[in-house]
């Protein structure tokens, strides 16, 4: 039994050995393929950044718009989505579970949903604005009858 350890501790020695230097192997080839793709990476992050900035654009100035109209659907492929965030203390939330035997241990969702239609001392609402992007924005685009006028 004790030569059959040996030789195991032998086996996950190699083992490791060979991983070792199958992850260094890997590193210097992603090292080299990072430098070799350097423009395209960087390409790619530029658009990505360029596009979030242009979502984050859109998502202004369609809750602008909503604000100045209360239109939730002021374009094609962008609207208005109104959250109902709940601010308080899960203490007094807890207490006041505990007070009407609806927990023992507050459920977070089961309250806030109670919460959201009923009116509680301690509890303070406020609605979030969320601006929509549709994913396909291709009917927002002048099609070639359009561009021709």
């Amino acid at each position: 039994m004790i030569n059959e350890l040996h030789q195991q501790i032998r086996v996950v020695a190699l083992a490791r050995e060979e991983a070792v230097k199958a992850k260094e192997t890997k590193q210097v080839a992603f090292l080299a393929w990072q430098e070799e793709h350097a423009e395209l990476l960087n390409s790619a992050e530029e658009t990505a950044t360029i596009a979030m900035e242009a979502e984050a654009k859109l998502r202004e100035l369609t809750i602008q718009i909503f604000k100045e109209t209360g239109n939730k659907s002021p374009a094609l492929g962008v609207g208005i989505r109104e959250l109902t965030k709940l601010e308080y203390d899960p203490e007094v939330a807890l207490e006041w579970a505990l007070e009407h035997k609806i927990a023992l241990s507050l459920d977070r969702r089961l309250f806030e949903t109670f919460a959201k239609t009923t009116p509680l001392p301690f509890v303070e609402r406020h609605i979030d604005l969320q601006g929509i992007i549709a994913a396909d924005l291709s009917m927002a685009l002048p099609t070639q009858a359009q561009e021709v006028k």
